[in-house]
């Protein structure tokens, strides 16, 4: 009897570490099949997006959600720090909104890369240049003054905004035209091509 009832209970444990042990199998195949298995966008993927920029509260300025979507290596430099810092941790078909502070966007001014230069000399140095196709106009909402962009041979991007335009003098201002301004983006990948 004492034999019958030893494997009886060899048995009962059996059968019951195999529940477990199907049960724990669920249970993993399970959470398997929920989770993403994406951690989303990382530093070092190349990612496909569309945006639109504006200042908070204020109009679009630039978009490109008509158009071509943008494609860019997250966490090259190509972008804006805090654009960048927006697309980490998004997946696919996901859009969000965020505001960039100066510091991640276009910097803080610098005031001293504000000056005066008479206008008539400026005046003829800008008529050849813009003659010659080197300048480009921008214009950005709420900005005061003539914005041009130059780039120099060794393709840095410098700028220039024209205020305060008399006779005599003009302002010239060397900052990005949206230094010291809070961006607002809204963001939406489309796709992360790793």
């Amino acid at each position: 009897m004492r034999d019958i009832k030893g494997k009886d209970q060899i048995s009962h444990w059996i059968g019951i570490g195999m529940a477990i042990a199907a049960i724990l199998g669920v249970m993993v195949l399970a959470s398997g099949c929920t989770s993403t298995g994406s951690q989303g966008a990382s530093r070092g993927d190349m990612v496909k997006v569309t945006y639109r920029m504006a200042f908070p509260g204020g109009p679009v300025f630039e978009s490109n959600e008509n158009s071509t979507p943008l494609v860019f290596v997250v966490g090259s430099g190509q972008m804006i720090t805090g654009f960048e810092n927006a697309v980490l941790g998004m997946n696919p078909g996901q859009t969000k909104t965020v505001i960039i502070p100066p510091e991640q966007a276009y910097g803080v001014r610098n005031e001293s890369l504000v000056g005066e230069i008479n206008s008539e000399y400026l005046g003829a140095i800008l008529g050849e240049l813009e003659k010659r196709g080197q300048f480009t106009r921008l214009k950005y909402p709420g900005i005061e003054g003539v914005i041009f962009h130059y780039q120099l041979p060794d393709n840095t991007v410098v700028y220039y905004r024209f205020t305060n335009i008399t006779d005599e003098n003009t302002t010239v201002d060397q900052n990005h035209p949206l230094a010291g301004r809070q961006l607002e983006a809204t963001i939406t990948l489309l796709e992360i091509m790793k």
